[in-house]
């Protein structure tokens, strides 16, 4: 029987976690409302793909030179100094990295636009939307920079336990592209969406430096900062890691435009449905727990630290089963009530829902894998998750070369369902090696359960839509959204009903989580 977590401690994990997950449907709502924009305007075409590819280089660069180190250095570090009466440490410390990002990063910007169009080139877009996507590439390059310095702000809030704001600011960084793109749709066309991305950046730095009280910035660069040391070390086997996994991201969009110019945005829009409850469920949790596990591992309370841990990882895969499951089975009808207007038809449609069926199988595993991986950061073993993501990177490639002849498209989505997966199951080994409690027979019990109640979610799902097919074939938007959410709520309704005849304790941890926050508002 192991040691309960203090009731402190899990209601104040929970509570972070809630408040990180509201955040998250904010922001994946404006995000779901920022690809509806895309779609209307755009579609599925080759217009489209060029935008993703430019999005692409932004992205990798971003996440090569900080986004990763966020949870594996940034957080963890920051946790160190969050103290009021280490608040001018706090306050050298981001500064450095601040201004880092801004003299390193905009060094980085320049060379990059210059050349464009190589890393268009590499990225496979085809000789008609060639000259689009280095144009696109060059615009979104300006907003690294401005992301990598909201970035660091996050992780100073999130450091210091302060969770509201910075859970709030990514759905202002799609409100600034979306109002940006109607706003220049009709004279820049695709050029004003991307150049939303800066314009979000922006808005997501002045919405949170206010909060960032007691902190202030300077304009230093001291590198021989025990953090900043510390930081940096942590770092390093971390981009390396992210190097090999940006390799598959290069060889994906490559691979995806030589199976048709639709391709790179089916795969994308597929990609915005499965963040979401990523988002929403593990991404929260995880950046929620990070803190707590930090503060533990410091202090060698091993078994809270398992405890909490444990705790956690049932919870989420709890939480993500019913999401995915609903997801896969009303697929089709989720994509064309989103997407399917103007200028995305019916075949995008069908397109979209290929790639979801294919990239929706790793869902419980990614939800496991973002916990383990900030598990591995909290006690500052960073190189571990490095090398099992190297792996990952054969298994994509295994996996892709295999698929792409006979399935096109959906196998490359299938091969990075397949590595994200991959990457779980190692981790969690690894981390149950030399800890009891997770190879412990109430494990496989839970994951039995969760099986059992998945298929009764999946059963009851499916026969809803088939009564229903009549409504969901409605022309009328309104009567498919209405007999698609009647479908996912009863679909949902059977889950419940599953996991409390499994008397599964993870649904009153819920309930009494929402009580007691209803109770405090």
């Amino acid at each position: 029987m192991s040691e309960p977590t203090p009731p402190s401690r899990s209601h104040g994990v929970a509570s972070a976690a809630v408040l990180l997950g509201l955040g998250n449907v904010s922001s994946r709502l404006l995000g779901l409302v920022r690809e509806q924009v895309i779609a209307a305007l755009y579609g599925a075409t080759g217009a489209t793909s060029s935008f993703r590819t430019a999005t692409r280089v932004s992205t990798a660069v971003y996440d090569l030179l900080l986004s990763g180190a966020t949870t594996s250095a940034l957080i963890p570090v920051f946790t160190d100094y969050a103290d009021a009466e280490k608040s001018d440490d706090l306050s050298r410390i981001l500064s450095t990295f601040v201004n880092l990002t801004l003299l390193g990063l905009g060094t980085v910007v320049a060379i990059l636009a210059l050349f464009a169009p190589w890393l268009v080139t590499i990225l496979g877009a085809d000789p008609e939307h060639f000259d689009l996507a280095v144009e696109l590439t060059r615009i979104a390059l300006p907003s690294i920079p401005l992301l990598g310095v909201a970035g660091i702000l996050t992780a100073a809030l999130y450091a210091r336990r302060s969770f509201r704001v910075p859970a709030f600011s990514p759905a202002i960084y799609n409100l600034g592209i979306i109002a940006t793109a109607v706003l220049l749709a009709g004279t820049w066309g695709i050029h004003g969406l991307t150049l939303g991305l800066a314009v979000g950046a922006s808005l997501q730095i002045l919405v949170q430096a206010p909060a960032l009280r007691g902190v202030h910035y300077h304009f230093v660069l001291d590198l021989t900062h025990p953090g900043v040391r510390l930081v940096l070390r942590l770092y390093t086997p971390v981009f390396v890691g992210m190097l090999a996994s940006y390799a598959v991201v290069v060889l994906d969009t490559n691979l995806a435009w030589r199976t048709g110019s639709d391709s790179v945005a089916a795969m994308a829009f597929a990609t915005t449905l499965i963040q979401f409850p990523l988002g929403l469920v593990g991404a929260a949790a995880s950046l929620a727990i990070l803190p707590t596990l930090t503060r533990l591992a410091s202090s060698d309370a091993r078994r809270a630290f398992d405890e909490t841990l444990l705790q956690g990882l049932r919870l989420v895969v709890f939480l993500i089963v019913p999401v995915g499951v609903i997801l896969v089975v009303l697929r089709e009808p989720i994509v064309s009530i989103l997407f399917e207007r103007r200028s995305f038809d019916a075949i995008a449609t069908e397109r979209t829902a290929l790639a979801l069926l294919a990239y929706a199988p790793q869902l419980p595993f990614v939800v496991v894998d973002q916990l383990l991986i900030v598990s591995f950061y909290a006690r500052k073993i960073t190189i571990t998750p490095v090398v099992v993501g190297v792996m990952g990177v054969l298994v994509y490639l295994a996996v892709a070369l295999a698929t792409i002849e006979p399935l096109g498209m959906p196998g490359l989505a299938l091969a990075n369902a397949a590595q994200n997966s991959m990457h779980a199951v190692i981790l969690y080994w690894l981390l149950a090696r030399d800890r009891p409690r997770f190879r412990s027979p109430a494990v496989g019990t839970f994951l039995l359960q969760m099986v059992a109640a998945a298929l009764a979610c999946a059963i009851i799902t499916t026969a809803v839509m088939t009564a229903l097919g009549s409504l969901l074939d409605q022309s009328a938007l309104w009567a498919r959204a209405a007999g698609l959410a009647l479908t996912g709520l009863v679909g949902f309704a059977g889950y419940v009903l599953s996991v409390t005849i499994l008397r599964l304790p993870e649904l009153r941890s819920v309930r009494d989580l929402i009580g007691g926050l209803l109770r405090r508002r």
